[in-house]
């Protein structure tokens, strides 16, 4: 395949090969698979915080709580390599909660579950159980963060600006990479962003592998020929043209109306194959009724090259419009 030239054809806003490696960005995904394998990183996290701190209650599964996805414009990340987390606990949205962090919220939210003991009702005269239960709730809130933190290999963690804040950040959108982790947390809704490079250092190996390329299948010889084949029959086909390379920034400031020359010449002929990639034929670009057409043809290769000269040896050509 042909690379553009320099410079993009008139009526057309494509970008020259040099302003588009300065727009450039890295488009970056995960599979299924991966995504499964960092939830069941996650899942175990809570699971084993949970047994230590949280009292068992029956029915309750961590693991089909934990969800992982692309994500959603919501989640901002403060800077490249940075995770950040946020805690709703809907519980506390009244008068008394306005000026709490997150983190008292989270602790809060812990010493609820861990004692229905709400610390906003604490008094310098409490009694002394009521002075245990806050400490408590903050230890298990530490050894939460911390055991985040020992996932994570080294990654910052911090708490999550809201959208609008200045300095927050742009909210991460399709292809940045970025996983969002969510799930119940304490009576309200637990949510981790973490940028790719984490996420690559918690999958090692898994992160790099990709599926393996499809086995094609045996080529077996046409048992039939191809206008009795297509006769009344109604067939999907593609034709297959050289194509064009665009680099990563052309493609991303593609626009509609754009024009992208592909370096097809007419004299060349196409390869038509069906719906499944299986190769039907050759084509031939043209015209037919004001309309493209593609006119079939069908090679018949020569018994021996003795029986006739090259020059004589025509493609018979079968339209279809």
């Amino acid at each position: 395949m042909n690379v553009l030239a320099s410079h993009a054809p008139s009526g057309s806003a494509l970008l020259d090969p040099v302003e588009s490696a300065l727009e450039a960005r890295p488009l970056r995904s995960w599979r299924d698979a991966q995504k499964e394998a960092v939830r069941q990183h996650f899942a175990a996290l809570h699971r084993d915080w949970s047994a230590e701190w949280m009292p068992t209650r029956e029915g309750v599964s961590v693991a089909s709580e934990v969800r992982v996805s692309e994500p959603d414009g919501t989640m901002v990340l403060p800077a490249e390599g940075i995770a950040c987390w946020s805690f709703a606990d809907p519980s506390r949205r009244g008068t008394s909660a306005r000026n709490l962090d997150a983190a008292q919220a989270a602790i809060r939210a812990i010493a609820d579950r861990m004692f229905a003991f709400d610390m906003g009702t604490t008094t310098a005269l409490a009694q002394e159980p009521a002075r245990i239960a806050p400490a408590v709730a903050r230890a298990a809130w530490a050894d939460w963060l911390h055991r985040i933190d020992a996932m994570l290999e080294g990654f910052s963690l911090t708490n999550q600006e809201p959208i609008g804040t200045q300095g927050a950040g742009v909210p991460s959108g399709a292809w940045s990479g970025v996983l969002c982790v969510r799930w119940s947390w304490c009576g309200g809704a637990w949510s981790l962003g973490l940028p790719h490079d984490a996420i690559a250092a918690l999958l090692g190996s898994q992160a790099a592998s990709k599926p393996a390329p499809p086995r094609p299948d045996p080529e077996s010889p046409p048992k039939e020929r191809l206008d009795r084949a297509l006769a009344d029959q109604r067939l999907a086909l593609r034709v297959m043209l050289e194509g064009v390379e665009l680099n990563l920034g052309q493609l991303q400031e593609l626009r509609l109306h754009d024009v992208v020359p592909l370096g097809h010449a007419l004299s060349d002929p196409a390869r038509v194959v069906s719906a499944d990639g299986s190769p039907v034929c050759e084509g031939w670009l043209g015209q037919s009724e004001g309309r493209i057409a593609v006119e079939l043809a069908v090679l018949v290769p020569a018994p021996a090259a003795a029986m006739a000269p090259l020059s004589n040896i025509h493609p018979s050509k079968g339209k279809i419009q």
